[in-house]
């Protein structure tokens, strides 16, 4: 069995990487349960408790949770510190940003809202980011040095590899921005950008619909379409970083790519389109909220509007149902304010037009998906390297 003092630093590592992953398993343990979980001493698994308590990783708490103490001896239990390390998660959009802080146990214990749509360059952008992850973690009372991962999401192509993002159409200046670059030394951990559809598929298998599901489809659906696909636990980016771009899929009508800022098909089914086929006046931040509320309502206009835009949404539906046939597809985005008008409407038209048919559901996670995501990769990041030996 190994010893404490002079074990060579591999095997030291080795056993605490072991405890900490045992008690990320199961919880509060005592050290007896410990050392047979993990097939150590009791001598050795409290010189590596107390090792890692004394790096602030681990504490005791009493195994009575209200605090009561039985006769003799009390019994203590081990456990993960959840604020021993905290991850960031950052949304950035054109028109809102959003900052999550999350603990080691995946508790939200800060978010900060922003407008960025006043900004106008990738400098304004940046330097608006940075400011709402000093609120973020100034109202969490995190310090600096217990962020052990960054997750960015932003709208467009990302080079996921090295954080580049390689378009981005509707973010000005944002277009091969090496945005992990300009977002790392404001952090002494990894930082990772990720596409933002991308993030909230990983937020609906994290906290969504998607928790049981093997393949899950999550489609953002406001002036822009997008869609995230998850394989299991894998994210199908695509070779180039462009897979689930369904808003670029051919339509009746409409320019070729690349000759206006959405594709062909949001041009036909965003909320832009709803907006105009009801005559709504609403912001370019949120087009179509007028009907989109309506139509949640039951007025029969509104439904109307909601019935022709689910009837040539599902035309690019269909083919993705096809190609993919994935157990659930989920509907985020602006267009969930519709409500179960929309889902009833998507359903029928669908009917006839694929083979089989996945369970849909409206996302009830809201505007956070995209910032919920980047911290649940974030944690991923955290959990391998604490976690994992390597």
């Amino acid at each position: 069995m190994i010893a404490g003092g002079g074990q060579p630093a591999l095997l030291r590592r080795i056993n605490e990487t072991t405890v900490l992953a045992r008690l990320h398993e199961a919880g509060p343990l005592r050290l007896g349960d410990l050392s047979d979980r993990t097939e150590l001493s009791r001598q050795t698994v409290a010189q590596v408790v107390a090792s890692l308590a004394a790096d602030g990783l681990v504490e005791y708490v009493e195994a009575d949770p209200a605090g009561r103490r039985a006769p003799g001896r009390p019994a203590r239990l081990v456990r993960l510190r959840p604020d021993a390390a905290h991850v960031v998660g950052i949304d950035i959009g054109p028109h809102r940003t959003l900052v999550m802080v999350a603990d080691l146990t995946g508790r939200i214990v800060a978010e900060d809202r922003g407008d960025s749509s006043r900004l106008h360059s990738r400098e304004e952008m940046l330097a608006h980011v940075h400011a709402q992850v000093r609120e973020a973690l100034d109202r969490g009372g995190v310090a600096r040095e217990t962020v052990r991962a960054v997750v960015a999401g932003t709208p467009g192509i990302v080079e996921a590899e090295h954080g580049v993002v390689v378009k981005a159409p509707d973010m000005p200046g944002w277009t091969s921005i090496d945005l992990a670059d300009r977002l790392r030394p404001a952090f002494g951990c990894p930082v990772v950008v990720e596409n933002d559809v991308n993030l909230a598929v990983l937020a609906e298998r994290w906290q969504g619909h998607g928790r049981d599901a093997g393949i899950v489809v999550a489609v953002q659906w406001g002036s822009r379409v997008g869609a995230g696909i998850l394989v299991g636990d894998r994210l199908l980016r695509g070779a180039h970083g462009a897979a689930g771009e369904v808003g670029f899929l051919p339509a009746d009508q409409g320019p070729p790519i690349g000759t206006a800022s959405l594709g062909p098909f949001e041009q036909k089914v965003g909320t832009s389109a709803l907006a105009e086929l009801a005559g709504d006046d609403a912001s370019p931040q949120d087009p179509g909220i007028a009907t989109l509320t309506a139509a949640r309502a039951g007025d029969p206009a509104a439904l109307k509007i909601i019935d022709r835009i689910a009837a040539r949404f599902v035309q690019g539906l269909a083919p993705l149902i096809l190609i993919l046939d994935p157990d659930l597809v989920v509907i985020g985005g602006g267009i969930v304010r519709a409500g179960p008008p929309l889902l009833d409407a998507l359903e029928r038209h669908l009917s006839g037009r694929t083979l089989v048919r996945p369970a849909l559901a409206l996302s009830g996670l809201g505007d956070r998906a995209v910032a919920l995501g980047a911290a649940r990769l974030a944690l991923d990041d955290v959990e391998r390297r604490l976690f994992t030996v390597r």
